[in-house]
């Protein structure tokens, strides 16, 4: 699986909300994608899936530590998952 990007929506003075968006570029034979979001500063861990190029992520707040991690599927199963990309949110 190729690499992505992960851009902030907006910027902000002090602590926020900051929502970011992941996008990819479409893999061979793939039908699906997965999006790994840990939050470790509020122990959050979901797998979001989705069939676009992209996907918009709420949640984590300035300050926070978060890793993201993307993958390739289909319905014979999955790729293996991207290394791990990990960030502290920015104020």
């Amino acid at each position: 699986m190729a690499g992505y990007n992960a851009t902030f929506d907006h910027g902000c003075v002090g602590a926020c909300d900051m929502p970011f968006t992941m996008t990819w570029s479409a893999q061979p034979d793939a039908t699906r994608y997965d999006v790994r979001y840990d939050n470790q500063t509020k122990k959050v861990s979901v797998v979001y899936a989705t069939a676009g190029y992209s996907y918009h992520v709420t949640g984590p707040y300035s300050g926070d530590h978060v890793c993201i991690a993307l993958r390739a599927a289909n319905q014979y199963g999955a790729s293996a998952w991207t290394e791990s990309y990990c960030f502290d949110v920015p104020y």
